[in-house]
């Protein structure tokens, strides 16, 4: 019989330890490993150059230039202003446009809820090629022997040349009471009385021509004005107004 052959003995038993074995590459040669999450990144030295240049302070011609920028956009800013003064008293001085013209329309006194005047104006721009721009900010009065009795605003509007414009004006009472001789008038309708009034009118314009135009002026207007009643009908018997520019 032939003889079998012995097994081969089994391997050594292998014991794990959780340390990952390092491989050997040779003596005097460590091999360090740090976890992935301690890793940092390192910025390529084109960063620090950058940062380094916005670090550094501008050089004189930067603030040489601003300089000169804000030089320039004052001196512009002054021209403009200049010429715009220049042109506005041209315009004042060698068209000398005229003064606008007024006259009372209507007049009507209304009691509820609140004693007030409703009075229609009309504005004349007598100008063949300048219109007239009325700002905000004019206000109208109405007197009675030289005592105030009731105001209003005047309302902004353009008015071209040669043009006449009608609009209303709601003076309110200044007291609750009215005075001895509009409370006659009111209660007389088949007896006319007649009551004779003061309108004043202050208001701001500006002459216009094409492109050009003038600086703000201040009118003064005065008018003298009689109402034949004040009961349902009323009519302005004589008026008189005069038109002055401050």
């Amino acid at each position: 019989m032939e003889e079998r052959a012995s097994p081969p003995p089994p391997p050594p038993p292998q014991y794990y330890d959780s340390k990952p074995q390092l491989p050997d590459i040779g003596h005097g040669t460590y091999v360090v490993q740090v976890p992935k999450d301690q890793i940092y990144r390192i910025p390529p030295p084109e960063n620090a150059r950058i940062a380094e240049l916005h670090r550094k302070p501008p050089t004189k011609e930067t603030n040489r230039t601003r300089c000169c920028c804000i030089v320039f956009i004052i001196i512009f800013l002054a021209i403009v202003i200049l010429i715009g003064g220049v042109l506005g008293g041209l315009f004042s001085m060698v068209l000398t446009p005229t003064d606008p013209k007024f006259s009372i329309q209507h007049f009507l006194l209304q009691s509820k809820p609140r004693s007030q005047y409703k009075i229609t104006i009309q504005a004349q721009n007598p100008n063949t090629n300048v219109d007239i721009l009325y700002t905000e900010g004019g206000d109208v009065s109405l007197s009675l022997k030289n005592k105030k009795i009731a105001s209003g605003d005047y309302p902004s509007f353009s008015q071209a040349n040669l043009n006449s414009t009608n609009f209303d004006v709601t003076l309110k009472s200044s007291t609750t009471k009215l005075p001895k001789e509009v409370e006659e008038s009111k209660k007389n309708d088949k007896k006319k009385v007649r009551v004779t009034f003061s309108l004043s009118i202050n208001v701001q314009a500006q002459m216009k021509l094409s492109l050009l135009q003038s600086g703000s002026m201040t009118y003064k207007v005065t008018c003298r004005v009689t109402v034949n009643s004040l009961a349902k009908t009323t009519k302005v018997v004589s008026q008189e107004c005069e038109t002055k520019k401050q």
